[in-house]
């Protein structure tokens, strides 16, 4: 124990930052004042290669290899609303056909630093979770959310509140209705080239219904963190201009009247330290011990229950990790980035060391098709 209390020492002594950097990813919907009458053709595409070199009993290895597009045509009626119409497409390497063709649509509408979406939602790792509450894989292989969003973003808050409803119930049906709603929010109290701020984040899953034929209860999950964040950072620094400290308190909890996972409450500690350079380099030292913690939509390797498809049933009540990560994000042109990441661990608990590592391109980007007369030059 006390070699772990020297490593969350160094940690925190270090700076840290308590989720990835996964800002390169997110996908934002921006409504500008100046576009009112606008009608663009919106471009966003992902390909990605990911390599989990896993053998443990907790989390399976597989790779992840292929790409995601979804153009979309979008028109601004008023200059706080914006309409968005697309298509998105994925496509697994070694498989011959598309793995999900949907249809996204999108309201938007903005009053001051607020934004109401109605339909596809600014979702995935747009929530901004800690890794233990959301995948980043989810990115890769479960993207699109439909429901609703509230959302606020200006220097002193982010605050993002949704519904993703993942699976209608009709009358009768032998199935389950399913929906995962969610709370991620950080409020800075101070920013004086020391920024501290409060992250609060909550995940919540619920399973159920009252006009299905399917007799398996209701089931409702929740998991909830509180942390704080300490950020130095210089942005005159040729080399080093981002230093954070981030640490979280997470916690699982089984609300189901019928308990059908092997754990009815636990708990983890989450903290990370991470340092940025101009050149796009960010190296980042995470650890996480949990205590019969089970997660709703996050890191299989974080969880006490096994994911795995040849070992089902293994449960480690205690995970504790030490998490390695070195991440580039090369931008070679106006919204197209090459990120590259290696991300080896040692499990403190099994005594074993291994690895992932990935490769993404991302290109974001919209054109106008039909300007604002006021904005045509």
């Amino acid at each position: 124990m006390s070699k772990v209390l020297s490593i969350v020492l160094i940690l925190i002594s270090c700076s840290v930052y308590g989720q990835l950097n996964n800002s390169m990813f997110e996908q934002r919907n921006a409504i500008s004042k100046m576009d009112s009458g606008a009608l663009k053709f919106n471009f966003r595409m992902l390909a990605f290669s990911k390599n989990n070199e896993y053998f443990n009993k907790i989390a399976d290895g597989y790779t992840l290899f292929g790409y995601q597009l979804n153009p979309s045509i979008s028109y601004q009626p008023t200059s706080n609303t914006k309409i968005d119409v697309g298509l998105y497409v994925q496509k697994d390497f070694g498989n011959d056909r598309y793995s999900e063709i949907l249809p996204t649509f999108s309201f938007n509408y903005t009053f001051g630093d607020v934004k109401l979406i109605v339909g596809t939602l600014e979702g995935s790792v747009s929530h901004r979770l800690i890794e233990p509450f959301y995948d980043f894989e989810n990115a890769l292989v479960n993207r699109v959310e439909n429901g609703f969003q509230f959302y606020v973003e200006n220097d002193w808050i982010f605050f993002d509140t949704w519904l993703d409803w993942q699976n209608m119930l009709y009358v009768g049906e032998n199935d389950q209705e399913e929906l995962t709603g969610g709370l991620s929010m950080r409020y800075v109290l101070m920013d004086k080239g020391l920024k501290i701020s409060i992250p609060l984040q909550a995940v919540i899953k619920h399973k159920g219904g009252q006009i299905d034929s399917n007799p398996a209860p209701l089931q409702t999950y929740i998991n909830s963190t509180a942390g704080i964040t300490l950020e130095w950072y210089r942005p005159d620094n040729k080399f080093l201009n981002n230093l954070k400290l981030d640490s979280y308190y997470a916690q699982y909890n089984d609300q189901s009247g019928v308990q059908l996972r092997p754990f009815e409450n636990g708990s983890g500690y989450y903290v990370n330290a991470e340092m940025r350079s101009k050149k796009g380099l960010e190296v980042m030292l995470s650890y996480w011990r949990g205590h019969e913690f089970l997660s709703i939509e996050g890191g299989k390797l974080y969880a006490s229950e096994s994911s795995t498809f040849k070992n089902p049933f293994v449960i480690e009540e205690i995970r504790e990790l030490l998490i390695l990560r070195i991440m580039h994000n090369i931008h070679i042109a106006k919204n197209l980035v090459i990120s590259g990441r290696f991300e080896p661990y040692y499990d403190l608990q099994n005594s074993t060391f291994e690895f992932s590592h990935g490769l993404y391109i991302n290109y974001n980007a919209d054109f106008y098709m039909l300007k604002n007369k006021a904005n045509k030059h």
